[in-house]
């Protein structure tokens, strides 16, 4: 682990940022990730309005917000992270995008407000105070505006194999960061709270052989799938 990161999720994440960004070109888990997500940005980008991707990573989905017209600004709290979406950014010569180092939900949100958008995709699982984060999220957003936001599905067969697995194995060892699993009905009622109204909530899965068993047996998506993404509106 580099030295300049502290533990937790943030430092695994900083020494893995190539590795990350290298998955959504290489896994069919991330493709069929990007084919959900692509289809949400499409129809939620205001083209020339401000949207934040908090927990940006490698910045995969911030430069597919900037391709559809948006000013972006992704924050990460990895160091590494960060150093690789501006090298991404340089190469790119884009000048509507911008990235921040700041550690959920911990971050200067004073430059980021009226957001249009704002999109957390499989971040807030690893954060310690998950309500503050969402206070955050609707803290910035424009009245009207949505969130898309990621997490573990709770009810997932293949998760919750994993999650036994970590337990007699230590291994995935990504396991001993996430804190948080939950069911969209679970996080739309924590979300409402902050004035965050579910309007809809998509399922995409993990190929472990687990999801894909339990995809062939025909069970119900919420059980095949190891994680949902949810559309929020937040109310005027």
């Amino acid at each position: 682990m580099s030295k300049r990161e502290p533990n937790g999720a943030v430092g695994f994440f900083s020494d893995r940022a190539r590795q990350f960004h290298a998955n959504y070109q290489n896994a069919g888990e991330f493709a069929e990730r990007l084919e959900v997500w692509d289809d949400i940005l499409g129809r939620l980008v205001t083209p020339g309005g401000l949207a934040l991707d908090m927990g940006c990573g490698s910045g995969v989905f911030s430069f597919k917000l900037a391709a559809l017209g948006s000013r972006v600004v992704g924050v990460d709290g990895a160091t590494e992270m960060i150093a690789f979406c501006e090298s991404q950014r340089k190469e790119r010569h884009l000048d509507n995008v911008r990235f921040v180092q700041g550690t959920l939900p911990n971050v200067d949100d004073s430059e980021l407000t009226n957001a249009d958008l704002v999109i957390s995709s499989s971040v807030v699982e690893y954060v310690a105070d998950l309500d503050a984060t969402l206070g955050l999220f609707a803290r910035v957003l424009k009245p009207n505006a949505p969130l898309v936001l990621s997490m573990p599905n709770a009810l997932s067969v293949s998760r919750n194999h994993q999650r036994l697995k970590f337990r007699l194995t230590g291994q995935p060892e990504v396991y001993r960061h996430i804190r948080h699993f939950t069911m969209p009905r679970s996080l739309a009622a924590r979300a409402k709270k902050h004035g965050l109204l579910l309007e809809e909530t998509h399922y995409y899965a993990h190929l472990t052989r687990i999801a894909q068993l339990a995809r062939a047996v025909k069970l119900p998506e919420f059980l095949t799938a190891d994680l949902f993404v949810c559309v929020f509106r937040k109310q005027r």
